[in-house]
């Protein structure tokens, strides 16, 4: 968990999702300072409501802490994605890290899709996120991230400080996943073979159901092949109920072209919905 003052925290929500007579509502949207969440939004002729996590002040400041807490209730059923690609600015005075945690509980038969857009550090930048989601074994979960080569008055890549990606995923209590992301451009050349190996662009999906195997695995890998994209990724499944991709490019509309068309799959095999676009470009 990170470590905070309370007058750090810059943005606060709280959503809590419940299964109605009428489908999915949001009983609890409470949010306060720079975070804010949407109402409601049925994209086409889609019926799982999807909500924006939003941003009012543009991106995130040095020092600033930003808390999410989502609860997704029996049976409910939500698609919960970013307003745009968080931006972390410099950290030049204090040498302060801009911080984001979110903790998701997810309860019997609950569906969440989360797909956030990649995180974009700037110059002299410094992000610590972490992400803790907590699911009940009947739960399904589709939960997507990724980051960025950054920005930098000159066009440079990679001109960030530092940036660190923590996800723990826990079934029944039980720890099944720890993904745990660190770079640090000035320290080290991050494009190196075992880290990016030549790209700049990283993006990972993680899907946690009971059915999830090996067949999975395989058909994920079909469909990537297919796509005769210049990225490099692999699949893998977890120890139980679960897969995993990382990709690694050069554009994130590639990495992104991907991650959806996997996603598609998944849809509409697991839920028997058709594919959506929720991209903001």
């Amino acid at each position: 968990m990170i470590n905070d003052m309370n007058n750090k925290i810059a943005g606060n929500s709280k959503l809590v999702l419940e299964n109605k007579p009428n489908g999915t509502v949001a009983t609890t949207s409470h949010f306060v300072g720079a975070s804010k969440v949407s109402p409601a939004i049925f994209l086409g002729r889609e019926k799982t409501p999807c909500y924006f996590l939003l941003h009012l002040g543009g991106g995130y400041v040095e020092g600033e802490v930003y808390k999410n807490s989502i609860e997704v209730k029996k049976d409910a059923k939500a698609i919960i994605t970013t307003q745009a690609p968080t931006k972390v600015y410099k950290c030049e005075k204090n040498r302060e890290a801009a911080c984001q945690e979110t903790i998701i509980k997810m309860e019997e038969n609950s569906v969440l899709e989360y797909i956030s857009d990649s995180v974009i550090l700037y110059k002299n930048a410094m992000y610590n996120q972490d992400t803790t989601i907590y699911m009940d074994k009947k739960a399904t979960l589709i939960y997507t991230d990724g980051i960025t080569s950054g920005w930098s008055p000159d066009g440079s890549k990679f001109q960030y400080d530092s940036v660190k990606m923590r996800n723990k995923i826990y079934v029944d209590n039980k720890l099944l996943l720890l993904d745990n992301l660190q770079l640090s451009p000035r320290e080290y050349d991050v494009t190196e073979l075992g880290i990016l190996e030549g790209y700049i662009n990283f993006g990972t999906m993680v899907v946690i159901n009971e059915n999830m195997n090996e067949n999975y695995v395989e058909k994920a890998r079909e469909i990537i092949d297919a796509l005769n994209l210049d990225i490099k990724y692999g699949v893998s499944i977890l120890e139980e109920h679960g897969i995993i991709i990382r990709i690694l490019g050069n554009l994130t509309q590639e990495i992104q072209k991907a991650i959806d068309a996997v996603h598609y799959y998944l849809r509409e095999e697991l839920f028997g919905l058709k594919p959506i676009n929720i991209r903001k470009y």
